[in-house]
């Protein structure tokens, strides 16, 4: 025999075929079926897992439901209940919270004013007021916050529950009945939910969407508000006039930026501000005759025969000095400490009458009630705090309503 031409072993390989398990590693029938035995019970135990994971029809119905309906419960985070002591208009109420009385504005929504302080009551404001009244005063409200916590006046933004088991969503409430429109100027989380409230309200004619809009329309135009007047003037120019000014030589598309202007300014600021305003912008009185405000910032002598009055517009001029002043409240607060006149709602801007709380038990029972809506005369020294004018009161013989 050759070296090397005997048979080997299976461990060495030789001639056999790649892959093939050799003979002397293979199972026995009996470990085959038990192998078998075990790939069927993972097989098995794998789909029992399976179906008992998958819901049935009565599982899909609850999930769906669940889905549908979550939407509709109010966030809770950071939620917190009071109690509604006082509606101001159709978007802002007053909150009694941990003992402390909060001024509270309705998100996502704008409301008629009833005492706006350059264009009066607007259209619905009553009704408005009327409305969310009936709705939440005196009741215990859930407040939900959204991503900002209070507004440039701080009023505190939140969106208003009312108790259960209504819970109703009073924001959305007031536009889905007309006595609102979305506020969009600002982002909230339920924007799209707002603007669809609103479509439909006016695609109703409800509240404010009245015959159309044109309620509104024929209340304005019946003299309850100022309009913004365009006249054709030669050379294919125009002349704009409003509240008794005017301004002319003005190019066709000039007019809606000057229309803008005048909107914006007339929601903003008082009359004598927007007289100067205008005046620097290039519009003159209507009546040349007459003085243009600023020169009539002293109106004659108080039926007293006292000092002249001033009105509240101007008494940043008079920083420093005693004066008069004479105007409408449209806006009282009272903290802790101190309680708050004010004559705009601006109260950061403009002149406020402060009342120590010490110095209260000396005025009439709930001054707050006493003076808000009324004009008033406040005698007082004008200080600039904070950037804003205050005159201090500290007895009743220094406030009292205008005659």
């Amino acid at each position: 025999m050759r070296s090397g031409s005997g048979i080997r072993p299976p461990c060495c390989g030789g001639s056999r075929s790649r892959g093939r398990t050799p003979s002397w590693r293979r199972s026995s029938p009996t470990a085959a079926r038990r192998s078998r035995w075990r790939s069927a019970r993972r097989r098995s135990s794998s789909a029992s897992s399976m179906r008992s994971n998958r819901p049935d029809g009565k599982g899909l119905a609850f999930l769906a439901a669940f889905l549908f309906l979550l939407p509709l419960f109010p966030v809770s985070v950071g939620a917190e209940t009071g109690v509604v002591e006082e509606a101001v208009d159709g978007d802002t109420l007053r909150v009694r919270l941990a003992g402390e009385v909060a001024t509270v504005r309705l998100i996502g929504i704008d409301a008629p004013e009833r005492s706006h302080p350059s264009l009066g009551k607007e259209y619905f404001a009553d009704e408005a007021l009327a409305h969310i009244s009936s709705l939440c005063l005196g009741k215990t409200v859930l407040l939900s916050a959204d991503a900002e916590e209070a507004d440039k006046y701080d009023r505190l933004l939140r969106y208003v529950f009312l108790p259960s088991p209504d819970g109703r969503l009073l924001n959305l409430e007031m536009l889905r009945t007309g006595f609102a429109r979305a506020y969009t100027r600002f982002s909230f989380s339920r924007k799209d939910e707002f603007v669809a409230a609103e479509s439909l309200a006016r695609r109703g004619g409800n509240g404010l969407w009245g015959d159309g809009g044109a309620a509104e329309a024929r209340w304005l135009a019946s003299g309850n508000g100022a309009p913004v007047q365009v006249y054709p003037s030669g050379g294919r120019r125009y002349a704009i006039g409003h509240k008794g000014w005017l301004r002319g030589g003005l190019d066709r598309g000039e007019l809606p930026k000057e229309i803008e202007w005048i909107v914006r300014n007339r929601a903003e600021l008082s009359d004598a501000e927007f007289a100067r305003k205008a005046g620097d912008r290039g519009y003159r009185p209507a009546d040349p005759a007459k003085d243009p405000p600023e020169a009539r910032t002293r109106a004659a002598d108080s039926p007293e025969g006292g000092d002249p009055v001033v009105r509240w517009e101007e008494a940043h001029r008079h920083a420093g000095e005693e004066i008069v002043v004479e105007g409408t409240i449209v806006r009282a607060h009272r903290s802790a400490k101190v309680l708050y006149l004010n004559f705009h709602p601006n109260w950061k801007r403009y002149l406020t009458v402060v009342i120590f709380a010490s110095d209260i038990p000396r005025f009439p029972a709930d001054p707050e009630k006493a003076f808000k809506g009324r004009k008033i005369r406040v005698r007082g020294e004008v200080r600039i705090y904070q950037g804003r004018p205050e005159i201090t009161v500290r007895s009743p013989e220094d406030i009292a309503v205008a005659p």
